[in-house]
């Protein structure tokens, strides 16, 4: 008789990784102790990615010089704003390259985006703030493991005018659960959110995104090939963010993210019977399609299970 491991694994995460640990427990709406072992909502399958699926894919994709070689190689027919200049340095940047508008970035990161309307006033301030960004040790706190692989860089890429609507779809597989549209980010910024019903159209949702302020826009006619291309985006995937920016009239790739907010759906990812969490199906991930070794190959075989039997039963408050 084989022993069932997952609540060893499970306890052994907790206390391996108490801080993050306890910040699940405290997004959790309910106040509830995670099961990283057997992830049964979004926050949870969040905790697990960062645990067990270092699919080596993530860290390409996540660095925003390399994810560019990775939407030619997967032939996916978007643009995105043309690389300038990247190196390890600032200092090296020309001066004539940050005259035009411009953002300069570090590669590695979120909050690292400089946006230069106009070469610098002060050249010296400009390149300490990006030495700055490029030593970020993003994702550390959280456990946001795609980020640790990334050579960091600084980058410099055009500045595209009259970019006003930004599109964040979340998807599972080729599955587009929810659209995030924000509006105006860098005047009056708004937003609203989306969602595919039963016949596959899309609903604006009373609920409010992260900005804090509902636009009640139209849906825009461009959101359409947006899908069209976050959907292909996806396919490759068990679970992603993708970020689309828009003038309106044309599409440009922004990024992929893999953990939404370092790892968690407010609100949503709390609730097992949630589309999200219901669309995101963890057996497509790359951990559970790759045989395991040792321990971690009985883990993978008693989890399978585990997947395969609660999608055929409810979920039961304290299941392992």
């Amino acid at each position: 008789m084989s022993i069932n491991i997952i609540p060893l694994v499970r306890w052994l995460i907790l206390l391996r990784h108490p801080r993050l640990s306890y910040w699940y427990w405290k997004v959790d709406v309910d106040r509830k102790l995670p099961n990283p072992a057997n992830p049964r909502t979004v926050n949870e399958k969040f905790f697990w990615r960062k645990i067990f699926d270092r699919y080596p894919e993530l860290t390409k994709v996540s660095d925003k010089l390399r994810v560019r070689d990775w939407l030619q190689e997967n032939q996916i027919d978007i643009d995105a704003p043309k690389i300038i200049w990247s190196g390890d340095n600032a200092a090296d940047i020309p001066d004539a390259i940050l005259v035009n508008g411009v953002v300069a970035k570090a590669n590695h990161g979120s909050g690292t985006n400089m946006i230069l309307g106009e070469a610098p006033e002060n050249r010296a301030a400009f390149n300490r703030r990006m030495r700055r960004y490029k030593r970020k040790p993003q994702g550390r706190k959280r456990l946001e493991w795609a980020y640790f692989g990334i050579s960091r860089k600084i980058m410099v890429e055009e500045l595209i005018p009259n970019i006003n609507i930004e599109f964040k779809s979340y998807t599972y597989g080729e599955k587009v659960a929810m659209l995030v549209i924000i509006y105006d980010r860098f005047e009056d910024i708004c937003a609203d959110v989306w969602e595919p019903n039963e016949n596959g159209d899309w609903g604006l949702v009373d609920r409010t995104a992260a900005v804090g302020r509902r636009a009640k826009r139209p849906f825009p006619d461009i959101a359409a090939e947006a899908l069209k291309i976050s959907s292909q985006i996806g396919g490759h995937f068990d679970q992603m963010r993708v970020d689309i920016l828009s003038d309106g009239h044309k599409l440009w790739f922004s990024e992929l993210t893999i953990y939404n907010m370092a790892g968690y759906l407010p609100g949503l990812g709390s609730d097992p019977d949630n589309s999200h969490n219901t669309s995101w199906d963890i057996l497509q991930s790359w951990f559970m399609r790759t045989p395991q070794k040792g321990w971690k190959r009985i883990y993978a075989n008693q989890l399978r299970e585990s997947v395969m039997a609660n999608h055929k039963n409810p979920v039961v408050e304290g299941d392992t």
